[in-house]
């Protein structure tokens, strides 16, 4: 397949008759909750970049990237060429964290593999301060360890946001704010306290900055918890605030920018740590290696995974603990195949300088959309981005799944998000010409609407 000419052509369905006996057979055995959409990918027909081809020929542009955990979209060049030279070993993973990990003598001078991960991690991660990770197996154990390490400092209290999504695990459940089904009937650690997220564009409306009569002066909803004098949590016991620069499942909001630089004054002054939760936003998504970046705010600890293709919580030097045994994983630390692919994922945006093309073509990206939205304004309530990390949002959640469902139809895949918005994930090396067709498609989609 020639990316440079490639696009999508539906002959069948879609699904088509071989794509829905793959369906099926999922569907006999497998749980079905999460398998929310029709869409087959067939391995062994042809893909590159965005563009990938189903049991039934029918090539589609894939602009949900595996909910942002495929950076480059597919069969990528050097990541190919990486999994090539690693060759198949077994065990393909190590137990425990009793073995460490080679590719020969030197590990400057051969195959990355885990200890260099580490080391690229750390160093795209310098900036902020950050000096040591934890890897694991995906983005909820990422939080979790992170959660921890927090509470394992001291402290009772977590702080939260609406519209947060942090993971499926028993902690991570307890603090998502975005959708009922997440965390409906579950148990849930206790002491979390939920505060607005706050996107406002210009004077706060959202309740994250209120005025306070008994202080004489406007506080924020953080500040107005654990102020000294009409506060009701003592700062002491305050063990973490957890926060996405930018929500993911909660609808691609982007965090205001005073917003952000209050959670980092907040907690600086009363020594709560934050967790930024990085997991889809993370890895050159938004233009930068991460999120935070893009504001004034500086995270004790971040928590990764999905494009980096491991778990990782990376934080402060003061962040971990001494104590073996304190945090731990089967897995952690000993994925031999996907830390070669991480290590390669992050070689090729920084040689491609794909930080720089995320931001280039993300703005690119949401100008168009802008101008789509233009269009339909009856239909379109606002389009955001930052970087290639971009959506749109739709007057209803009818609007928003009939055009999904028929950017499909035409071989553009989407992915909703929030309530009635469209979330769109092109590769971070995605080319204007493949920016032009999914407008295109959008085009089509929303005027036949």
């Amino acid at each position: 397949m020639r990316r440079d000419s490639a696009k999508p052509v539906i002959k069948k369905g879609p699904p088509g008759p071989n794509g829905r006996k793959w369906v099926s057979l999922h569907h006999k055995y497998g749980a079905t909750t999460t398998h929310a959409f029709p869409f087959v990918w067939d391995i062994t027909k042809p893909a590159a970049g965005p563009f990938c081809t189903d049991p039934d020929g029918n090539v589609f542009m894939d602009f949900n990237c595996n909910v942002a955990s495929s950076p480059f979209g597919y069969n990528n060049p050097g990541v190919i060429s990486a999994i090539k030279e690693a060759g198949f070993v077994d065990p393909v993973k190590m137990a425990g964290q009793d073995f460490y990990l080679a590719t020969g003598k030197d590990p400057h001078n051969s195959l990355e593999i885990v200890a260099n991960l580490q080391e690229r991690i750390i160093k795209i991660s310098k900036p902020l301060g950050l000096k040591r990770v934890f890897l694991s197996n995906s983005g909820a154990e990422a939080v979790e360890n992170a959660i921890k390490l927090c509470y394992a400092r001291g402290g009772s209290y977590a702080f939260t946001f609406l519209g947060g999504f942090h993971g499926r695990t028993l902690g991570a459940l307890s603090l998502n704010r975005s959708k009922a089904v997440h965390r409906r009937g579950y148990p849930a650690i206790s002491k979390v306290v939920e505060l607005p997220y706050c996107k406002c564009k210009t004077h706060c409306v959202c309740g994250w900055r209120i005025y306070k009569k008994e202080l004489g002066r406007e506080v924020t909803a953080l500040e107005e918890m654990v102020d000294k004098n009409v506060g009701k949590i003592d700062p002491r016991e305050g063990a973490f605030i957890i926060v996405e620069p930018v929500q993911g499942e909660g609808g691609y909001n982007i965090g205001n920018k005073e917003f952000m630089s209050d959670l980092n004054k907040l907690s600086k002054k009363h020594k709560i740590p934050i967790i930024a939760d990085e997991v889809q936003s993370g890895v050159g998504r938004t233009g930068k290696w991460w999120a935070s970046e893009h504001f004034d705010f500086e995270p004790s600890i971040i928590s990764a995974a999905k494009a980096l293709r491991v778990g990782a919580t990376i934080g402060k030097e003061e962040m971990f603990p001494k104590e073996q045994g304190r945090i731990s994983s089967t897995w952690g630390a000993g994925d031999i195949y996907n830390s070669i692919v991480a290590c390669k994922t992050l070689e090729i945006i920084e040689k491609q300088n794909l930080l720089k093309n995320a931001e280039k073509m993300g703005s690119y990206y949401v100008k168009r959309l802008k101008e789509l939205g233009e269009k339909y304004p009856e239909k379109v309530v606002e389009v955001r981005g930052l970087g290639l990390m971009d959506a749109i949002e739709f007057s209803s959640r009818d609007d928003r799944e009939k055009v999904e469902i028929e950017c499909f139809k035409k071989g553009l895949i989407t992915l909703g998000c929030g309530y009635r918005t469209l979330r769109l994930l092109p590769p971070l090396d995605v080319r204007t010409r493949e920016l032009d067709i999914s407008v295109e498609i959008l085009e089509q989609v929303m005027k036949k609407l």
